[in-house]
């Protein structure tokens, strides 16, 4: 068997990967990248990020060779219609939908692929997940679902996310919820792709997401996340101790059953 072919689409731009870098944290692609070789240490995996056009048409082109595509979660906000950047992606998903690929979308690689497919996401009413998501419940659907196969019915894992799906696209399943999030996992097919997409991020370990808050810190309050720095080190003290909880094994279910369906399909 051959070892699968991947592709990486980096959702941060140049400068928000410079600030992750500021935070002690790599880029999002890096991070997937990495925990895809954990996994899978055969893999090979090309990333590419649709702002940069000069890499963006090169990949189009070559589409056809890889075995599945990875979106990864960004500071970009999806309503944010001034944005070039967002359009960018969008567009590169409606392109990545002519070919017959599973695609893992996470966070806000799921808001594109929704949008791009139709389906209309928003700013979440109930609030924001800041570096965790607590009692994901998986529906009866979900249960079904290749994608929680071993996973716990109900668990707490981390997230990150201001905006949310509130219209998913036609026929699209419901694999998973929350109390902030309704439409924590989804299930839908587009043209010739088949979309696994997640609100949360299983990619992601809690001391990455700590160390995005802490640098974060003064942007939380500000955006009236959190009321002062007494409030988001409480925060903080909450995530430290379910970091001490959740394994690397349960984290990564999701990523894990999805390289084993492409590992059938090739």
């Amino acid at each position: 068997m051959q070892n699968l072919r991947l592709l990486i689409v980096e959702g941060n731009t140049k400068q928000d990967n410079s600030d992750f870098k500021k935070a002690g944290c790599v880029p999002q692609s890096i991070n997937f990248s990495e925990h895809v070789k954990m996994l899978n240490p055969n893999c090979e995996i090309d990333i590419v990020e649709p702002g940069d056009d000069r890499s963006i048409s090169t990949i189009i082109s070559f589409l056809r060779k890889y075995d599945g595509i990875i979106l990864t979660g960004s500071t970009l906000r999806i309503n944010d219609e001034n944005s070039t950047e967002v359009k960018k992606h969008i567009d590169f998903a409606k392109v990545c939908f002519h070919h017959e690929k599973i695609i893992f979308a996470a966070c806000w690689g799921l808001q594109v692929c929704v949008t791009a497919a139709g389906g209309k996401c928003r700013i979440a009413p109930n609030g924001a997940h800041v570096g965790i998501a607590y009692d994901i419940e998986i529906t009866n659907a979900g249960k079904k679902h290749k994608l929680y196969n071993f996973k716990p019915h109900k668990f707490t894992t981390p997230a990150f996310n201001y905006d949310e799906v509130v219209t998913p696209p036609n026929d699209a399943i419901l694999l998973a919820s929350d109390k902030i999030n309704k439409f924590q996992a989804l299930y839908f097919k587009v043209g010739r792709s088949e979309i696994w997409g997640l609100q949360y991020h299983p990619e992601i370990p809690y001391e990455y997401m700590l160390k995005l808050i802490r640098f974060r810190k003064e942007r939380l309050i500000k955006n009236a996340i959190f009321k002062n720095e007494k409030e988001i080190d409480q925060h903080i003290s909450l995530i430290e101790k379910e970091k001490t909880r959740l394994t690397d094994d349960i984290r990564l279910l999701e990523l894990k059953n999805w390289l084993e369906r492409l590992e059938r399909k090739n």
